[in-house]
């Protein structure tokens, strides 16, 4: 399986879009590959010119990606995948608002829909993308999202939320978080589902749970459990295990064998 991408250098965009990726390659066609979906807080807008993907963790097993593009919204705990045969997937990582900015509908309400008015528009790219290199795509999308994403419709409140988290490393109460931004909870709250899909205490955590996840993947050394609960400003170890647990749907330590079928960057 080969990975590339391309982090988003364009000045009207890097406020909206983090990197153009790209996943191809070829997997055993009867058993495939599980890949653990882990959420990083970002938007993704796929075009997929391989076999369907098939979401394995849900109450009835189904090919929920099996359309030629698709939208993956910020979500709040990892998903399971599983990928066979073919694989061409070409993707773009939306942060903070930049989906909202493009398609201009609340984000919340895009989990099993997708919108009207980027139908026509995606079917079009896919079938002038299906035989580019990806230097070409990736020229392509751009060119789209400078065209159709509103540069004038920032909310300050929201920005500016979201931009503490980041610093913060999501070690935040929303209270005080509503606090510094100069609205109630309340707004807050609504601000987050409509502009990136889920609540600020969600993206609080998969802050939170990403910056440790990506502290214990690049270590070598035996984890300090003490010095964790300090850094990520947990309660005690089992807080933060109990918090892992919940974005990422594996322990800890089953973070470490699994890094290899994370789908780690893009995700």
């Amino acid at each position: 399986m080969n990975y590339h991408e391309t982090i988003v250098s364009n000045e009207q965009l890097k406020d909206n879009t983090l990197c153009y990726w790209e996943m191809n390659g070829s997997i055993d066609k009867e058993k495939g590959i599980d890949m653990r979906y882990i959420p990083k807080g970002q938007n993704l807008l796929i075009f997929n010119f391989g076999n369907p993907i098939e979401q394995l963790d849900t109450p009835e097993k189904e090919s929920l990606l099996t359309l030629p593009f698709f939208l993956v919204p910020a979500i709040a705990s990892s998903r399971l995948f599983n990928q066979k045969g073919k694989i061409d997937l070409f993707g773009i990582s939306f942060i903070a608002d930049g989906l909202f900015n493009l398609i201009q509908q609340p984000i919340s309400k895009l989990q099993n829909s997708f919108p009207v008015n980027l139908k026509d528009k995606c079917e079009e790219m896919h079938a002038q993308m299906e035989q580019m290199t990806f230097t070409e795509r990736s020229k392509l999308v751009e060119s789209f999202l400078i065209e159709h994403i509103k540069q004038n419709n920032r909310n300050p409140s929201f920005s500016n939320a979201y931009k503490i988290i980041k610093e913060t490393k999501g070690c935040i109460k929303v209270s005080d978080l509503a606090k510094k931004v100069y609205v109630t909870e309340r707004q807050l709250q609504r601000l987050f589902r409509m502009r990136l899909g889920i609540s600020p205490k969600d993206y609080c955590k998969v802050v939170r749970v990403n910056s440790y996840i990506d502290f214990i993947l690049n270590r070598d050394k035996l984890v300090d459990w003490m010095e964790l609960v300090v850094a990520f400003d947990y309660h005690d170890q089992p807080h933060l295990i109990n918090e892992v647990k919940a974005i990422s749907k594996l322990s800890p330590q089953k973070l470490l064998s699994y890094r290899d079928t994370l789908y780690d960057y893009y995700a």
